[in-house]
């Protein structure tokens, strides 16, 4: 039987970093996009996706409200998949 070889918790942390910022390029680049896309199309448009016959929504959250419950921060707008 083989001991597992230790991990390097140095090398772990630093791989948490990296992925932490990534992560938060992504997302930032995803709201830049959806600010665009908003500028573009109006809410309750449906946008065909060209993959398969998925299609986009781009939902506004606050239609109609001056409020929307949430656990955290809510976006106004979000992109709904449907699939076929």
């Amino acid at each position: 039987m083989t001991k597992k070889a230790k991990t390097d918790p140095a090398a772990k942390a630093l791989a948490y970093l990296r992925a932490k910022e990534s992560g938060k390029r992504a997302y930032a680049r995803a709201d830049r996009l959806l600010t665009e896309l908003a500028a573009e199309v109006k809410p309750g448009s449906e946008i065909a996706l060209n993959d398969s016959g998925r299609k986009a929504i781009l939902k506004d959250r606050f239609e109609d409200k001056n409020i929307v419950w949430t656990p955290c921060a809510a976006r106004r707008l979000e992109l709904e998949v449907i699939e076929p």
